[in-house]
């Protein structure tokens, strides 16, 4: 490492006068001793790299930062802290690692997706594979455009909960059905809705080519197509027990309906699934960790979501009675309601960050 030693001489006589083009130069070099040497180091090595390239990396123009994440994204060890700083850099800096980097985690990918937007996203869905806490939180924070190419991804992995959501969105959108149609991941209770939408896009598309007289010969032309599809592939009618309450709480998220009033209302009607999903939403968390949150073993996580949130004690004690057994009885309620006033709101909104990163990782 004398090499290094020689480098880092010369940095900080860079840093403190050397011009643009001199700190070019040296990042090069330090890139290029990095790259060679890479396969033979060790987790203490890559570390002075990390600070020291990170470091020239944010003291230097656009262009050179794009070759560096070029030349970084194909190394299985780069520096972790270096190709985070690019891939939270402009999109034309972050695209070569937000596409082929194997350093970034997924919790990496989450985060980078809800800190930068649309662009960021549609670079990691070209990924060459994405896991399911990825492709749901793209699902749920995309768009259009982000949730059309991560479906095209068939590389790409989805939740349970992830695919219910592409599927209840395809019934509106027949771009998404065709896309989705080329996958063979997708669950049987969810091919029978994925069909319905597609016998009800054709009957649509049909019927505005044909004269109104013929609308009864299209429509049994159409069942007669699915009827055909469902036989093949032996469609089932359970659509799962989040389908229509997602599909319900989209509805009131749309309308600007959805608030905490609205899931206290949800809550105290024993709408059980419907409170969750209003929960989810409202908290930017997936379904599978809020049901855990809520229903789960863990009694504190409610109160610090609720707290998180700013909500009051009366609707997260409506959640709490969702619950089952004896953490809903009267002495459970009273301490649950001693533990959520002596939760300070930093406290509270600073645990609902973390959980927020760890329903990434999960």
């Amino acid at each position: 490492m004398s090499s290094v030693s020689a480098l880092l001489r010369d940095l900080e006589a860079t840093m403190s006068r050397g011009s643009g083009d001199e700190r070019v130069q040296i990042l090069m070099r330090l890139t290029d001793l990095f790259v060679s040497t890479a396969a033979t180091m060790g987790d203490d090595q890559i570390s002075v790299f990390d600070v020291v390239i990170g470091r020239l990396a944010r003291a230097i123009e656009t262009r050179a930062r794009v070759e560096l994440s070029e030349r970084l994204s194909i190394v299985p060890n780069a520096p972790g802290g270096v190709v985070r700083q690019l891939a939270l850099d402009e999109i034309a800096v972050a695209r070569p690692v937000l596409v082929g980097s194997p350093v970034l985690s997924d919790q990496d990918l989450v985060a980078i997706s809800a800190a930068k937007g649309r662009d960021h996203m549609l670079a990691i869905t070209e990924r060459p594979y994405l896991a399911e806490p990825v492709t749901d939180f793209l699902i749920l924070r995309g768009g259009r455009v982000v949730t059309h190419a991560v479906a095209a991804n068939q590389s790409a992995r989805f939740s349970r909960h992830g695919m219910g959501v592409l599927v209840m969105r395809a019934v509106q959108d027949d771009g998404l059905q065709a896309t989705l149609g080329t996958r063979s991941d997708i669950p049987a209770e969810l091919v029978e809705q994925l069909t319905l939408a597609a016998k009800n896009s054709a009957r649509r598309r049909l019927a505005a080519t044909f004269e109104p007289a013929m609308g009864g010969a299209v429509d049994r032309a159409v069942e007669r197509s699915a009827d055909a599809v469902a036989a093949q592939d032996q469609l089932q009618d359970d659509l799962g027990k989040f389908s229509a309450a997602l599909a319900d709480i989209k509805a009131f998220h749309d309308e600007g309906r959805l608030d905490e009033a609205k899931v206290a209302e949800l809550a105290a009607s024993g709408a059980i699934e419907h409170a969750i999903c209003g929960v989810a939403i409202l908290a930017r968390l997936g379904l599978q960790a809020t049901e855990q949150i809520i229903l789960g073993p863990d009694r504190d996580a409610v109160l610090l979501v609720g707290r998180g949130l700013g909500w009051s004690w009366e609707t997260t004690r409506a959640l709490i009675t969702l619950r089952k057994g004896d953490g809903k009885s009267a002495p459970a309620v009273e301490r649950a309601r001693q533990n959520f006033r002596n939760l300070t709101p930093v406290t509270a909104q600073r645990v609902l960050g973390f959980l927020r990163m760890r329903d990434g990782v999960q």
